[in-house]
């Protein structure tokens, strides 16, 4: 008669001991798996900003990915010499283009039909 209660005991205790184990791998697993989808989030997207700053010729841009400089456009691309936007307007207007084609996976590179087509110079070429 002592041994039935000893192996009841036993037994219950290895269940308990079962079902913790379980309950802890499945804890584990649920951690794990939460880890690795908000990291996997995270590098799924970039925070990208577009900012304009004063330069010696006038206005320049710089695209931020992340708050780290990706491009700084100091001067008017495409165009011959180192002209500076006119307005602060203009260099975010460029910017925000390159980001565009950025975005659509095209090179950031623009154009002198793309300046013309922004009016930040005109068919003779002039800065506007």
């Amino acid at each position: 008669m002592n041994g039935t209660p000893m192996k009841f005991t036993t037994s219950r205790t290895k269940r308990k001991f079962i079902l913790f184990i379980i309950a802890g791998l499945v804890l584990l697993g649920a951690v794990a798996y939460s880890v690795y989808f908000t990291n996997k989030r995270k590098h799924d997207y970039i925070f990208v900003q577009v900012q304009a700053f004063q330069t010696a010729n006038g206005w320049g841009y710089q695209v931020l990915t992340d708050g780290k400089v990706y491009i700084k456009q100091d001067f008017i691309p495409a165009i011959p010499g180192r002209h500076g936007f006119h307005t602060k307007e203009q260099a975010l207007l460029v910017g925000n283009k390159v980001v565009e084609k950025i975005e659509h996976k095209q090179l950031p590179v623009i154009s002198l039909a793309e300046l013309k087509a922004m009016k930040i110079i005109d068919d003779s070429l002039r800065v506007n």
